[in-house]
């Protein structure tokens, strides 16, 4: 009798034994199967947020700058870019903008304010990287190529008469800028944007005619910036 029932625990004791081992197992396998549906999903949905943006947004867009503001003045500008990658994380732009300089000198020995007016042409090719790829509410950066040309009447000094007097003036820059670059999606089609550019101009020439000769300068390194308020079109 007493084996009997000892044969009995035995086999209730290894069977109970059996069953929690089986248990463990298939919970084990059931946990594993829910974390690889899980990254699984989250792998999916990293796709569809990156591949969104993609379909909704065209890959060309047209920008007019009504304000742009440079060191040598202030003005307007137009520029295109071309999204390049699938991903639409880099961008070509190519901005022209056209700069006013208007001063005022004033000469004290006689008591006479002279304004002169000065216009001048830039072209900034640059590439934009966007880190965080297109959204409604997109940031850039990247670096541009600074170009500028331009000039108009001036009042400079005459180091051979020691007078100042009227020269047409003329001045070419070369230089680098870093912009950084916040777009506002209004639509699938409009935009308004703000640019902000820090750099360096490595070649400042400066031709001052006079009516008697002509003096070039060639001016030292020197910091140079840029800011603009756009509005665009994308297609």
């Amino acid at each position: 009798m007493f084996k009997k029932f000892g044969s009995l625990a035995l086999f209730a004791l290894l069977a109970t034994t059996s069953l929690n081992a089986q248990h463990r197992r298939d919970f084990r396998r059931e946990r594993e199967q829910l974390a690889r549906e899980e990254r699984a999903e989250k792998r999916r949905m990293r796709e569809e947020r990156g591949q969104q943006p993609g379909a909704a947004y065209g890959t060309n867009i047209l920008r007019v700058a009504p304000l742009t503001v440079m060191d040598v003045g202030v003005g307007f500008g137009i520029s295109y870019e071309k999204i390049l990658d699938k991903n639409q994380m880099i961008g070509l732009i190519l901005p022209v903008h056209f700069l006013i300089s208007d001063n005022d000198d004033f000469f004290s020995g006689n008591n006479n304010s002279l304004s002169n007016t000065q216009t001048y042409f830039y072209f900034t090719p640059g590439l934009k990287v966007y880190p965080f790829g297109q959204r409604r509410v997109t940031y850039a950066v990247g670096p541009s190529l600074m170009l500028g040309y331009g000039g108009g009447k001036d009042y400079q000094y005459d180091y051979l008469t020691g007078l100042t007097t009227d020269a047409d003036i003329r001045k070419f820059r070369l230089g680098m800028l870093v912009n950084n670059y916040v777009n506002f999606q209004l639509g699938p089609t409009f935009n308004l944007g703000l640019e902000l550019g820090i750099g360096v101009r490595y070649l400042d020439q400066e031709r001052v005619e006079f009516r008697d000769y002509t003096r070039t300068e060639n001016k030292d390194l020197d910091a140079t910036g840029q800011f603009s308020l756009t509005l665009g079109y994308r297609f």
